[in-house]
C-alpha cells in the first residue's frame, strides 16, 4: 500500500514537472542577450565579407548570420528553464532535414561561430561571447594579414584573380595579346591551358593595383572589341575592386 502511494506520488511529481513547469525569463537579460547577439553577428558578418576566401556570394550567405544568432539566443533562453522543452526540441530537430548544401568548410565554420554566439548569449554568458568573438576575429584578421604578406612569395597559393583568354587558332599569338596590358598588371602567371580543334584557352593568375584598374578594364574591352578572334573574361574570388 505504501509502495503504491509512493509510486503515485512520484508519478504526479513527474507529470507536474514536465507538464506544469513554469518558465521564468528575466526580460532585461533577454533583451541584452538579443541585442548583443545582433551586434556580434553583424561584426562576424563584416569580418566574413572582408577576410573570407569563399568562392560563393559572401553577401548573400552572410545575410543569415543575424537571424541565426537571434533565433539561437531565443531557443536557448527558453529551453534552459525547462527540461521538457529541451527534450521537445530534440524531438523536433530529429525530423527536420536541412536541404541547403554547404559547399565549403569555411562556411560551416562561420555558421558554428554564429551558433556559438547565440548559445553563449542565450545562457547569459555575455563576457564569454564577447571575448570569444574578439579572439576569433583577431585570429582571422591576423591570418589574412599573414597571407597577404606572403602573397608575392607564393603567387599560386594566394592568387584570387583569374584572367581567361580564348584565341582562335591561326589568328593572334598569346604574346601579342598579353603585351598589350602586361605593364598594367603586377604579375601574370599561366595557370592552365586547353586546346581543341578551333580554340586555345589560357587561364592566368594575375593581380592589379587599384590605380591601374580603370585603364586595365578599358584595355581589355578594346582588345575584345577590335579583335573578334580574341575573347577575354575576368574572374575574382575576393573582388578586384571595392
Amino acid at each position: 500500500m505504501e509502495n503504491n502511494a509512493q509510486d503515485t506520488f512520484n508519478r504526479n511529481d513527474l507529470e507536474s514537472f514536465f507538464l506544469n513547469s513554469s518558465i521564468d525569463i528575466n526580460i532585461g537579460n533577454f533583451i541584452v542577450a538579443i541585442l548583443l547577439s545582433l551586434i556580434l553577428a553583424y561584426v562576424v558578418k563584416f569580418t566574413y565579407i572582408k577576410v573570407s576566401t569563399s568562392l560563393n556570394d559572401k553577401e548573400h550567405f552572410s545575410e543569415t548570420f543575424v537571424p541565426l544568432a537571434i533565433i539561437t539566443t531565443l531557443v536557448i533562453t527558453v529551453i534552459k528553464f525547462s527540461l521538457a522543452l529541451s527534450l521537445g526540441l530534440v524531438g523536433a530537430l530529429s525530423i527536420v532535414r536541412f536541404r541547403a548544401a554547404i559547399k565549403e568548410p569555411e562556411e560551416l565554420v562561420y555558421l558554428f561561430f554564429i551558433i556559438g554566439i547565440g548559445l553563449a548569449n542565450g545562457a547569459n554568458q555575455f563576457l564569454v561571447s564577447i571575448l570569444a568573438t574578439a579572439i576569433t576575429i583577431s585570429i582571422l584578421y591576423f591570418r589574412k594579414l599573414y597571407n597577404d604578406k606572403i602573397k608575392v612569395k607564393n603567387i599560386t597559393a594566394s592568387s584570387t584573380n583569374i584572367l581567361q583568354i580564348q584565341i582562335k587558332k591561326g589568328s593572334n599569338s598569346i604574346e601579342e595579346v598579353i603585351n598589350q596590358f602586361k605593364n598594367q598588371v603586377e604579375y601574370i602567371k599561366l595557370k592552365s591551358l586547353s586546346s581543341d580543334e578551333d580554340l586555345i584557352q589560357y587561364n592566368f593568375w594575375f593581380d592589379i593595383s587599384k590605380k591601374e584598374f580603370s585603364s586595365f578594364i578599358k584595355k581589355i574591352e578594346e582588345i575584345s572589341t577590335k579583335n573578334k578572334n580574341v575573347s577575354i573574361q575576368i574572374y575574382s574570388r575576393s573582388g578586384i575592386y571595392e
